[in-house]
């Protein structure tokens, strides 16, 4: 398990709060923290892999990224179509 100390308030309300065990939450609050702990890095090569098993193509995929990344707690500028790209393939 990673460190979640400050977090047994948040875990412990969640428990009660629905039909969790207190271990399921705890395995919850982790994989949300993991989420949101992504870099821009790590969150474009994720994307970009989720959307290729969709189907789409690079162009839809980079417009995509591109408008999601704007949309997250990243803190960044509108990433263009090369940024995307060297991020993805180096």
């Amino acid at each position: 398990m990673s460190d979640l100390a400050g977090f047994e308030d948040l875990i412990a309300r969640l428990a009660r709060s629905s039909r969790l065990s207190e271990r399921e939450t705890t395995h919850v609050v982790e994989e949300v923290l993991a989420f949101l702990n992504d870099s821009i890095e790590q969150f474009v090569r994720r994307r970009h892999r989720e959307l290729q098993r969709e189907g789409l193509r690079n162009p839809q995929i980079y417009l995509r990224v591109a408008q999601e990344a704007l949309q997250r707690r990243f803190r960044t500028e509108a990433l263009s179509t090369r940024q995307i790209r060297r991020l993805v393939y180096g």
